[in-house]
Order: structure tokens, then C-alpha cells, then sequence
């Protein structure tokens, strides 16, 4: 891997080569809101960073940064805005990759939230509920006229370890989303209920 400083410059041309949506103008508002939530975290884990991941977008100086997606660039880095940070961009599935995080010492973002299955395992199981019970800060958007994402959504957002802290709709006025499903967001930022999961 090439390991060299990761700059906070949002690659706005050509991140949605896939997916318009992710292309327009207002595709990183989503990044911005959620940096802002996890800036008092030592370490941000992003599962589905996809072409555009949350890194580029932090302003803190988190330790570690790591984002999963199978369709994410690999990238390392001992460095994140000029500071020691160790940055890895990894293209995998969640569920394929060891994770080794103290409780309440990382930030879990899970941006245009559409987990798929993994061969015979589904997306909400054990390893999701745990990375989420046990995260400082869970950041979750997603498009509620997707499926896929409606129908999960809820059994993460009713997790006794977790409170909402805030949740918001965005409707995003651009052009190059406005007659897809992707325009209409809900965003909910959870933190710990004190309660045991």
C-alpha cells in the first residue's frame, strides 16, 4: 500500500462515476453533518464510504480513521490534515474485516445506509449490534424510499444501549438528484442511553 498524508480535499469530480447521486453538489453535505458529529472521537469507523468517504471531510485530529466498502479506493496513511493519524480506506465488506475498537472510543458512520447480505450472512447480526452498542457517536442517513435501508434502519435506531441525540430530514435541491429517491434524506445521530444492550 502507498502510504502517504491524506489531505481534506473532498473529490467532488467524478466521485458519483457509479452512482449520479453521489456527483452533484450537494453530495457532501451528508460528510460535513456527520464530521461534525464525530469530531470529539478519538477514532471514526465509516462502513460504506463507497467513492466518497467521511475521511476528507473530518476538521479534528482523530487518531485512527477507518472506512469500509467494497467499492472504496484502498488507501493508507500515517497522516490526516498534517497530524499522525492512521487512515485506512479498506475495499471489503464489513463483515470481512477484523475490528478491534475500545467501547466509546469511536464514532460509527454509516452514510446512505443499503447493507446488502454477505454470502449467508445478513447485515443486521451480532457484529453490526455490536459495533453499534458499543460506538461514542452512530451517525446513520439514508434515503427512506429505499427498501433495503427502511426495513433495517429501525431495529438499529431501537437498540437499548443507544438514545437519539438528534434526527433531521434533508431535502437536497440538486439537479443532479431531484427526481431520485436519494434527494429526500433522514439522518439520526445516537449516542450512549446508559442502558446496557
Amino acid at each position: 500500500m502507498n502510504l502517504k498524508p491524506f489531505e481534506a480535499v473532498p473529490p467532488l469530480d467524478g466521485a458519483g462515476q457509479d452512482l449520479p447521486h453521489l456527483s452533484g453538489p450537494a453530495a457532501a453535505i451528508r460528510q460535513v453533518l456527520a464530521a461534525h458529529f464525530v469530531r470529539e472521537c478519538p477514532h471514526v469507523l465509516e462502513i460504506g464510504g463507497h467513492l466518497r468517504p467521511v475521511t476528507g471531510y473530518l476538521t479534528h485530529a482523530p487518531l485512527s480513521v477507518t472506512s469500509i466498502d467494497p467499492k472504496t479506493a484502498e488507501h493508507e496513511a500515517e497522516e490526516l490534515n498534517g497530524r499522525p493519524c492512521r487512515v485506512r480506506h479498506i475495499a471489503r465488506k464489513f463483515q470481512d474485516v477484523e475490528l478491534d475498537y475500545a467501547p466509546r472510543s469511536y464514532g460509527l458512520v454509516l452514510l446512505g445506509y443499503s447493507l446488502k447480505p454477505f454470502g449467508r450472512r445478513e447485515p443486521l447480526g451480532e457484529l453490526l449490534f455490536s459495533l453499534v452498542d458499543n460506538a461514542k457517536v452512530v451517525v446513520i442517513d439514508y434515503s427512506p424510499q429505499v427498501d433495503r435501508a427502511v426495513s433495517q434502519v429501525p431495529a438499529i435506531l431501537a437498540r437499548p444501549a443507544l438514545a437519539n441525540h438528534c434526527s433531521f430530514e434533508l431535502k437536497l435541491d440538486d439537479p443532479e438528484i431531484g427526481d431520485t429517491p436519494f434527494a429526500r434524506r433522514r439522518f439520526h445521530v445516537l449516542h450512549p442511553s446508559g442502558k446496557a444492550a
